[in-house]
C-alpha cells in the first residue's frame, strides 16, 4: 500500500474501516449496505475479503458478528493472512455508527473514481496502441464511462410536498396550452393528439402493422409535421430504407408529387416546381436520417445522447425494432431475448434523454389466420410481445381490412384506402380507435373529412 504508484490511487481506509466495524458490532446495517456495496468497492485487501465473508453469511442468513465473520474467513482460507487482532481493531475504533451513511458515500465515491481512473488508462492504451478505428474508440469510451456512472446512480426519496409541488407546476404549464389540446409534440393528426396530447416526454411509442400497411410512411408524416410544423428536432433511423429512398418519400409527401414521377424524373413542369419548394422546406427543417449500416442499439444511444447534448433532439424514430442488433457478444441471444433487451434499452433511452421514443414493429401472422370479421390487431400479436407490450407507454396499430382481392388491387392502384388506427395501449390515456386516409402513392396519410 505504501509503495509511490498506489499511493495515487484513489481509495478511504478510514471509510472502509468503519463501515466494516459498523457491521461487525451491528448486523441490522447489512440489510441496507451489503445491497448497496460490492467487493470491489474496498481497495484495501484485508476489507476486501473481510467484507466477502460479510457477504456470503448475508446471502445465507447466517448471523453477522466477529464469530460468524472469523469461521467464514476460515473457511475461506483468509484467516491466518487478516488475524483476529485487525477484525478487533476494526470494531474498537468505532465511538458510534451514526456516521455510516456518509462513509458510504466516500466509499462509493472512491470505487467510481477508481473505476474512471482505470477506464481511461485502458482506453490511453487503446490510443497509443492505435489498433482500433476512431469511430469504434469514441463509441467505446462513451459506453464505458457512461456504464460507469450509471452504475453509481440512486434515485433518492421524494417527499410528498416536492413531488405535489413540480406536479402543480407542469399542470399550470399545461394549461396555458390547451388552445390546441396538446401538451407534449404534436403529432400533426387531431384524433391522435385527443388520445395522447401529443407524445409525451420519456415515452416509449410502438407504431405496429404486418408489411404494407404503411407504418415508414406513418413515421414520415409525423417527423415531417414534427420538424416543418413544431420546428423539432427529429432524429429518424432508417434500419430498412437508404437516406436517397426516404427523401424521396418525404419530397412525395410534402409535394403531393407521385413517389413514381419523382423516381423517375417524368414531372410536368409545374410538378418539378412543387418538388423544389418541398425541398427549400425540408432544406430548413431539423430532421436527421441514419442508415442505420450497423443497426446497433449502442451506436443510436450514442449519437442521439450527441444530439441531445447539442440541444438538438425532440423525439427520435426507429424503423424498425426488430432490425436492431446488440453489441457484440450477445448475437447468440434468442429473438425474444434479444427484443426484450431492445425494447428495454429504448424505453430507458427515452427516460435518459427525456424525449419521445417512436419505434416501429412488425405484427406476427397471426392476425392473418384468423377470420375476416376478428382481424383485429390485439397487443399479442407484436411479435415478441411480451417485453414490446410490458415497456411501451403506447401502442399504436395500422390495419386495413381488405380480402385477398384488395390486398392484390392494392399493389397496383393509387387510390386512396382507409386506414383503422388502433390505440390499443395508452399508460396515460384512453384506447380507442379512429379513421385515416392512406395514398400510398405519395405515402401520405390524412384526416377523414
Amino acid at each position: 500500500m505504501e509503495n509511490g504508484k498506489l499511493r495515487n490511487i484513489p481509495y478511504s481506509a478510514e471509510a472502509e474501516n468503519f463501515i466494516l466495524g459498523s457491521l461487525l458490532i451491528d448486523q441490522r446495517l447489512a440489510l441496507e449496505y451489503c445491497s448497496r456495496l460490492d467487493v470491489q468497492d474496498f481497495y484495501v485487501q484485508e476489507n476486501k475479503k473481510i467484507f466477502t465473508a460479510i457477504q456470503n453469511l448475508y446471502q445465507s442468513h447466517v448471523k453477522i458478528e466477529y464469530l460468524s465473520v472469523v469461521e467464514e474467513l476460515k473457511r475461506m482460507n483468509e484467516f491466518d493472512a487478516i488475524g483476529k487482532d485487525y477484525l478487533l481493531d476494526l470494531m474498537d475504533i468505532l465511538p458510534t455508527i451514526v456516521n455510516a451513511e456518509s462513509y458510504i458515500e466516500i466509499i462509493l465515491q472512491k470505487s467510481l473514481e477508481r473505476e474512471l481512473y482505470f477506464a481511461i488508462s485502458t482506453i490511453s492504451q487503446d490510443i497509443l496502441t492505435g489498433q482500433t478505428e476512431f469511430e469504434a474508440l469514441l463509441a467505446n469510451t462513451e459506453r464505458i464511462v457512461f456504464q460507469i456512472v450509471n452504475k453509481r446512480k440512486t434515485t433518492p426519496f421524494v417527499k410528498i410536498d416536492e413531488a405535489t409541488e413540480k406536479v402543480m407546476y407542469i399542470v399550470e404549464e399545461n394549461r396555458n396550452k390547451q388552445g390546441k389540446g396538446v401538451i407534449g409534440l404534436d403529432t400533426g393528426f387531431k384524433k391522435l393528439n385527443e388520445y395522447t396530447l401529443g407524445f409525451q416526454k420519456g415515452e416509449l411509442i410502438i407504431l405496429a402493422a404486418r408489411p404494407g400497411i404503411g407504418k415508414s410512411a406513418f413515421a414520415l408524416n409525423v417527423a415531417a409535421y414534427a420538424c416543418l410544423e413544431s420546428k423539432a428536432h427529429v432524429a429518424f433511423f432508417s434500419l430498412e430504407m437508404s437516406v436517397d429512398q426516404l427523401v424521396m418519400r418525404l419530397l412525395s409527401l410534402r409535394s403531393n408529387v407521385q413517389l413514381q414521377k419523382i423516381r423517375s424524373g417524368n414531372m410536368t413542369p409545374t410538378e418539378m416546381t412543387r418538388v423544389l419548394a418541398a425541398k427549400a422546406r425540408l432544406d430548413d427543417s431539423n430532421l436527421y436520417i441514419d442508415e442505420g449500416i450497423n443497426g446497433n442499439l449502442e451506436d443510436v444511444k450514442v449519437k442521439c445522447r450527441k444530439l441531445k447534448r447539442e440541444g438538438k433532439l425532440d423525439l427520435i424514430i426507429i424503423d424498425y425494432l426488430q432490425l436492431l442488433s446488440l453489441t457484440a457478444g450477445q448475437d447468440k441471444l434468442s429473438i425474444y431475448e434479444r427484443v426484450t433487451k431492445l425494447s428495454r434499452g429504448l424505453k430507458i433511452l427515452a427516460r435518459e434523454l427525456d424525449v419521445p421514443i417512436m419505434a416501429l414493429s412488425q405484427l406476427s401472422r397471426a392476425i392473418e389466420q384468423r377470420k375476416e370479421e376478428e382481424q383485429i390487431p390485439l397487443l399479442s400479436d407484436l411479435r415478441e410481445s411480451g417485453s414490446i407490450e410490458q415497456d411501451a407507454d403506447i401502442v399504436i396499430f395500422l390495419h386495413r381490412r381488405m380480402t385477398k382481392k384488395e390486398e392484390l388491387e392494392q399493389k397496383t392502384s393509387n387510390r386512396s384506402r382507409k386506414t383503422d388506427i388502433f390505440i390499443s395501449k395508452n399508460r396515460q390515456g384512453e384506447v380507442g380507435s379512429f379513421e385515416l386516409v392512406f395514398r400510398g402513392d405519395c405515402s401520405s396519410f390524412t384526416e377523414m373529412e
